[in-house]
């Protein structure tokens, strides 16, 4: 027969899982709370913004009222189809964004043509800002690197980029007063398969993958968008 020990032994264990039961009850009462308060204040004040690279190292803004912006890209020259006309396509789409954004920028077409009428040499920011006196900010897009092809492998797609991207004002220095490095690889995880889209239609989606991560630097979006 259980003795008064035994009972008490008893009713002190069916007592603490009662009080770990209440805890573990509590603690997943007060993480649902947690969670409806964080969905409830994105659904109020909308989710957070990741600020702009550019604006949070110069403290400056191509934002700013009466501000203008000019594009610049410089690519690796070679007339196979990988970087064949990769600096104009990437100069009107980075531009384009930046529009999109509410950055005035000067069209791609102007200063392209500008660019075939001096051979294709831009010079440099002072030459630049003589003949576009209205830009405010120049944004140089250095692409070191670019191809789309897998090593080895004729039948897979990978991007992989390496640019540097460097902003000048247009002041007496003419100075660089920002300069970001990319790395893309795209897609991260898995290559595309031949088979299932064509080069072409690739090397674009590429490209416009390169097009978006330059221009995030320069406004404000969310967290999802980085990983497109």
């Amino acid at each position: 027969m259980p003795n008064e020990f035994d009972n008490a032994n008893r009713r002190n264990g069916q007592w603490a899982r009662s009080a770990a039961c209440l805890l573990i009850s509590s603690a997943m009462i007060t993480l649902a709370g947690c969670s409806l308060f964080v969905m409830g204040g994105q659904m109020l004040l909308g989710r957070p913004m990741i600020p702009a690279s550019f604006d949070e190292f110069t403290k400056k803004s191509l934002k700013d009222d009466g501000v203008t912006a000019i594009v610049i890209c410089e690519a690796p020259m070679g007339s196979d189809s990988e970087t064949a006309a990769l600096d104009q396509e990437l100069q009107t789409e980075v531009t384009r964004r930046l529009k999109q954004h509410d950055i005035k920028v000067i069209d791609s077409h102007k200063v392209a043509t500008w660019m075939d009428d001096n051979g294709g040499d831009w010079g440099g920011p002072a030459e630049l800002f003589e003949k576009f006196k209205n830009a405010d900010f120049l944004i140089l897009v250095d692409v070191n690197e670019f191809s789309y092809l897998e090593k080895n492998s004729p039948d897979l797609y990978r991007g992989r980029s390496q640019i540097e991207v460097s902003v000048y004002e247009n002041d007496e220095f003419d100075a660089r007063i920002y300069t970001n490095e990319i790395d893309a690889v795209y897609p991260q995880r898995y290559p595309a398969m031949a088979d299932r889209i064509n080069q072409s239609a690739f090397r674009k989606r590429f490209v416009d993958h390169l097009s978006d991560q330059i221009a995030r630097l320069f406004y404000e979006h969310r967290p999802e968008e980085a990983f497109d």
